[in-house]
């Protein structure tokens, strides 16, 4: 977070690893595969959605609404303490130009987690719908994207104020606000 991937050498990773060279690449080929490692530790170990979610038809959309603005919160708590204060502001957007530049094909790891996140969310609303929890006049793929879009946009936002504690205090507000909107 404080140098970015093309800065960091290995003779810096042996030193922050404490493990010799030898060691270093008994276990990594190269500091490439450290950093993927890092990244699917880093973004995907408590994330539910590197496959599809079973939805579980008895539970309410706004349960399961709840079940996910938990989940969001541990990510975010083990991502800080995980990368910790360099992750706030710029630091963190030059771990996504990193990736960009360095695992682009990291990139589809994402896409496949967002498209989950989208299916997890389609999937909750129109069983909220079919059980009258929901309205049923509303453009139900807006409205995932919408909860999606307003995670996204808190996580974001939260990232450039340089409070991580920003995503836990407007998480749970603002996904009630939107579930009072939509709700009968």
């Amino acid at each position: 977070m404080e140098k970015g991937y093309k800065e960091v050498t290995m003779s810096m990773l042996v030193k922050a690893t404490g493990l010799s060279k030898g060691a270093f690449y008994h276990y990594f080929e190269n500091k490439g595969q450290l950093f993927i490692e890092t990244l699917d530790n880093l973004f995907f170990s408590v994330s539910p959605f590197n496959k599809e979610m079973i939805i579980n038809p008895e539970v309410s959309f706004y349960d399961y609404m709840q079940i996910y603005i938990d989940n969001v919160k541990k990510m975010s708590k083990m991502i800080n303490s995980y990368i910790g204060e360099k992750a706030v502001g710029m630091g963190y957007y030059r771990l996504m130009i990193d990736i960009a530049n360095y695992a682009p094909e990291f990139y589809d790891k994402i896409k496949k987690s967002n498209n989950n996140k989208l299916i997890f969310w389609e999937k909750i609303i129109q069983i909220g719908v079919q059980k009258g929890e929901l309205k049923k006049d509303m453009d139900l793929e807006i409205l995932a994207k919408h909860f999606q879009w307003l995670q996204d946009g808190i996580a974001m936002s939260s990232f450039l104020s340089g409070d991580a504690k920003e995503m836990s205090k407007n998480l749970d507000k603002s996904f009630e606000q939107l579930y009072d909107m939509v709700k009968i």
